[in-house]
C-alpha cells in the first residue's frame, strides 16, 4: 500500500495534495467543468486563510490510508493549485472495490456528495451509472422501486430522466444549455426530438433584385433621419427634483434596439413612399412584415441589435421568415453603425429553443459573402476570425 507522508500540527494531520489520489469514481458522475468553477472559487479562499494563519481548507479532506480521496476532490485540486499542505482525516468507510462491488462503491461516492450542486446532466449520469453498476455487482437490474427512490433523491422525475436521455441521444449539444438554465428540459427535448420545428414563411420572390428600390441614396436618407431622431429622443428630458432627467439614456440595449427598429420601419416606409413606392410599415399585428411593398407584394424585414463584435447576434421569433433583411447594429452611444442588406433563408438562423431563433453575424458572413451588401460598416474574415466594424454615418 502506498505510504503517505503526514504532518501533525496540534490535533490535526496535514499532507501535501500531490500525495493524494483523486477518486476516479467522481469522474463517472460529476462534471469536470463544474468542478473547475468550484476550484477557481476555492483557491482565493485557501490563500486568504493561509495568510491569516488558518488551515487552507475549512473542512478536512477525507481519505483512505493510501491517499485515495473519499470526500474532497475539489479541495484537493484547489490545494494543488495553491501548492500548500491540506488538512486531512481518515475515512471510516470500506475501501472502494470498483471491480467486484462497483454499485456499493458508487453508492459511497454518492453519499459523500449529497451537498454537491447537481445539474441535469450530472443527475442523468449518476442515475445511469448506478443502474449499470447494479447489474455488474448484483447480476440484475434495479427494481422500479429502487430507481424511483433514487430519482426522488436526485430531485427529478422519471419523465425528466427520459427526456434528458433523448436529448443526449439526439442533440447532446443542448445539454449544456439545459444545465445553465438557458433552455428548459421541455424546450430542449422538443428541439432534440423534432417537435420544435419552426414555421417557415417562404419569400415571394427570393431572387428579386432590390437594388433599384433600395438605393444608396434611400439608405442615406433613412439612416440619417433615424440617427437624428434617436439622438433627439435620447436628449429629451423631464425635471425631477429640480434637475433634468434623461430617461432614454437609462433604457436597456433591448429597449433601445426596439426603438431604433420602429424608427427604421416608419421612417423607412415614409422615405420609400416619398420616392413613389406603395409601401406601409408594420401595423401592429404579429404577422405583419416590417415594411410591406404592396405594389410588388413583397416584404423587407428589419433586425436591430447592440454591437457585440464577432459575437453580434440578432434575435428572431419562433417562426422564420425568409426574404430580404436590413440588419442593423450600433455602438454604446448609438453614434457608429453597421447596416447590412441581404437575403436570409432558414439555414441562416440558429434555434434558441423557447427564446426563438438567433442570427449570428458569423452565419451572415459565411452564407452570404457574395450577395450581402454592406451599407455602413465593414465585415471581413482574417485568419478564420470574423470581424465586424462600425462607422459614422457621415
Amino acid at each position: 500500500m502506498k505510504k503517505i507522508k503526514l504532518t501533525k500540527k496540534g490535533d490535526k494531520y496535514f499532507v501535501h495534495p500531490s500525495e493524494l489520489t483523486l477518486n476516479p469514481l467522481n469522474k463517472k458522475i460529476y462534471n469536470e467543468e463544474q468542478d473547475k468553477e468550484v476550484v477557481d472559487k476555492m483557491v482565493p479562499s485557501f490563500k486568504s486563510r493561509l495568510e491569516s494563519g488558518q488551515t487552507a481548507n475549512e473542512q478536512p479532506i477525507i481519505m483512505w490510508p493510501d491517499g485515495l480521496v473519499d470526500v474532497g476532490n475539489t479541495r484537493t485540486k484547489a490545494g494543488r493549485q495553491v501548492d500548500c499542505l491540506v488538512w486531512v482525516a481518515l475515512s471510516d468507510k470500506p475501501y472502494p472495490d470498483t471491480k467486484d462491488k462497483p454499485y456499493t462503491s458508487l453508492e459511497a461516492v454518492r453519499s459523500s456528495n449529497i451537498y454537491r450542486k447537481m445539474t441535469h446532466s450530472v443527475k442523468l449520469r449518476e442515475f445511469e451509472e448506478m443502474n449499470m453498476a447494479h447489474v455488474t455487482e448484483k447480476g440484475i437490474n434495479r427494481t422500479t422501486k429502487q430507481e424511483e427512490a433514487h430519482i426522488k433523491e436526485l430531485g427529478s422525475s422519471r419523465n425528466t430522466i427520459k427526456k434528458l436521455q433523448e436529448i443526449r441521444d439526439n442533440r447532446p449539444d443542448l445539454l449544456p444549455l439545459v444545465d445553465s438554465s438557458e433552455m428548459s428540459v421541455k424546450a430542449a427535448w422538443d428541439e432534440a426530438t423534432g417537435r420544435n420545428k419552426p414555421k417557415v414563411i417562404k419569400s415571394n420572390n427570393p431572387n428579386r433584385n432590390w437594388s433599384e428600390i433600395y438605393t444608396d441614396d434611400i439608405f442615406v436618407a433613412i439612416m440619417n433621419r433615424v440617427h437624428n431622431k434617436i439622438h433627439e429622443f435620447m436628449e429629451s428630458s423631464c425635471v425631477i427634483d429640480g434637475e433634468d432627467f434623461y430617461p432614454v439614456k437609462g433604457f436597456t440595449p433591448a429597449t433601445r434596439s426596439t426603438i431604433v427598429s420602429h424608427l427604421l420601419e416608419t421612417i423607412g416606409a415614409a422615405v420609400l413612399r416619398s420616392e413613389g413606392h406603395d409601401v406601409i410599415a408594420a401595423q401592429g399585428h404579429a404577422s405583419d412584415p416590417d415594411i410591406y411593398h404592396r405594389d410588388i407584394d413583397d416584404k423587407v424585414e428589419i433586425k436591430v441589435t447592440k454591437f457585440d463584435g464577432a459575437q453580434t447576434t440578432w434575435k428572431g421569433g419562433q417562426g422564420i421568415r425568409e426574404g430580404q433583411y436590413i440588419l442593423v447594429t450600433y455602438d454604446e452611444l448609438i453614434e457608429r453603425w453597421a447596416v447590412i442588406f441581404t437575403t436570409l433563408t432558414e439555414k441562416d438562423w440558429k434555434s434558441a429553443g423557447m427564446a426563438g431563433h438567433r442570427l449570428p453575424i458569423k452565419n451572415v458572413y459565411k452564407n452570404h459573402t457574395k450577395d450581402l451588401e454592406m451599407i455602413y460598416g465593414e465585415l471581413f474574415e482574417n485568419q478564420d476570425h470574423i470581424f465586424l466594424q462600425l462607422e459614422d454615418l457621415n
